[in-house]
């Protein structure tokens, strides 16, 4: 995972702004206009057709009536983003290279990720925006279950689960905060981006591997994963569990007070070598 570091060689300024749930930055000298959009028409002064960033990021419509930025490319491109706007020097921020599972993605449209004043923003790459697609979600990864859980284990519920993490993996527990920055793509298991300790974490949501949609959720579980730093989507978190037993189902246990938790192999699940693995037999997703 590639650590941060920081622009030298004097000012460098980037527009800021929000588009969909994500929040992006793009170098100032190819923005050639930013302006409230035609109210008649989608359109910038009815010459530049306007499109929703966010749909081309992958994304849904954006809210209206949004902002319109108008760049520096060819042919000239119009897009509609929600709120921002604002231009800063970046030139001492800490940059981010995408980390691999991302880059399969989003890395012909965002060439990395800037952290502005707490805030971390996906760095647009102004030439490629309308004329690139997102890739398709890679094929869903195999899920499988830990034979064992008798080492101590932390509880999390995530969307309507609850899960199961070796405790000697979790190295933080954070709320949601703006060093986060939602993934702009629908679909697939990504939630977004992380800035922590001089690092680019890519977040993931445990039930979207299960087939379930991602939410927005008010925690992050940091891990460590055989050397690789993620972090894990959560709507609460709950004690320490030991003495558990299994239950009805794969990869099923029961707490002591009879809570029925899903403990996967999270260092399989996310391994670089399962990033386009095909699922595997029913009975290895299942709930």
């Amino acid at each position: 995972m590639a650590a941060a570091h920081t622009h030298e060689g004097g000012r460098r300024t980037c527009l800021l702004f929000e588009a969909g749930p994500a929040r992006y930055a793009i170098e100032a000298t190819r923005v050639v206009e930013v302006a409230p959009p035609d109210a008649d028409r989608p359109a910038v002064r009815g010459v530049f057709p306007l499109e929703d960033l966010s749909v081309l990021m992958g994304g849904g419509p954006e809210q209206r009536p949004g902002l319109a930025v108008v760049l520096d490319s060819s042919p000239t491109r119009a897009v509609r983003v929600r709120e921002g706007a604002e231009v800063a020097d970046v030139s001492g921020d800490p940059h981010f290279q995408l980390t691999h599972d991302l880059g399969l993605r989003i890395g012909e449209l965002v060439r990395g990720a800037l952290f502005h004043h707490g805030r971390l923003y996906l760095e647009l790459r102004p030439e490629a925006v309308g004329t690139v697609s997102v890739a398709p979600a890679p094929q869903p990864r195999v899920v499988t279950w830990l034979d064992s859980t008798e080492a101590p284990m932390l509880l999390i519920e995530s969307g309507q689960y609850r899960f199961l993490l070796p405790l000697s993996s979790v190295l933080q527990i954070s709320p949601l905060s703006p060093a986060f920055c939602p993934f702009p793509v629908m679909g697939g298991v990504v939630a977004g981006v992380l800035a922590h300790g001089q690092a680019l974490w890519p977040v993931y949501g445990l039930p979207a591997f299960l087939g379930e949609p991602l939410v927005e959720e008010p925690y992050l579980v940091l891990a460590e994963l055989a050397g690789m730093q993620v972090a894990l989507c959560a709507t609460r978190v709950g004690g320490v569990e030991t003495e558990l037993v299994p239950d009805e189902g794969p990869g099923a246990w029961r707490t002591r007070s009879g809570l029925r938790a899903l403990a996967p192999d999270v260092t399989r699940l996310l391994g670089a070598s399962n990033l386009t693995a095909p699922r595997g037999r029913p009975s290895d997703a299942s709930v």
